[in-house]
């Protein structure tokens, strides 16, 4: 019935496809607003604008903490660059700790990406970084134990340093990108005048009548 009253419109057929396209994606975006609402655990619109502020504030405060742990306990320490150089790009420490965080970031971004749009490529891409986030967090070790590259204390201090920035930067991208959801979520609510208090309602009423 829908078809047929979008091809007899005088906006062609041309048209009617671009608004069935409109309408499908509005949909998808209906469903992403109600699966943020449900994981995020938002309540109302006042708890959605604290829940922003919440979650950039410690992102914000992950970004200073790791800029500050690579300042001063890599690019400013004593470590020899010319010992351990990675096999993988031949890089040295300091740009191996650079290249740790950029790629554990894009993983954890591609990874959140993929899990909420459903989309396959940006975990197969985040999977392969973090592969290789992994190989340079225990390469020095592997150097430290079965070389005379570096000594084992030395190994094992770097490995601990690259883990440590892997897992902040990994921490700071969950933060990150559900403060941009939460933000998308509150302009999309506005835009639609959708009331996140009756969604709720509505999840919580569907989740009784299934028991």
């Amino acid at each position: 019935m829908t078809d047929d009253i979008l091809a007899d419109s005088p906006l062609g057929l041309g048209s009617s496809q671009e608004l069935i396209n409109g309408l499908e994606a509005d949909e998808h975006r209906h469903e992403l607003a109600e699966r943020l609402i449900r994981r995020l655990s938002v309540k109302d619109h006042n708890a959605i604008y604290e829940m922003i502020s919440a979650k950039a504030y410690f992102g914000g405060i992950l970004i200073a903490i790791l800029a500050l742990f690579y300042w001063i306990f890599i690019s400013s320490a004593d470590d020899s660059l010319d010992t351990g150089v990675s096999i993988l790009g031949t890089l040295s420490f300091p740009d191996v700790a650079i290249a740790v965080m950029a790629l554990g970031l894009l993983s954890a971004l591609f990874r959140d990406y993929s899990r909420e749009l459903g989309h396959l490529f940006p975990s197969l891409v985040s999977g392969v970084m973090i592969i290789v986030c992994g190989f340079y967090a225990v390469e020095p070790l592997v150097y430290g134990f079965v070389s005379n590259d570096l000594e084992a204390q030395t190994a094992l201090w770097r490995s601990a340093r690259l883990g440590l920035l892997w897992g902040g930067v990994t921490y700071c991208a969950h933060y990150l990108v559900d403060a941009f959801l939460l933000y998308w979520l509150k302009q999309f609510c506005a835009n639609h005048d959708i009331n996140i208090s009756s969604v709720e309602e509505s999840v919580a009423h569907e989740h009784l009548s299934a028991d």
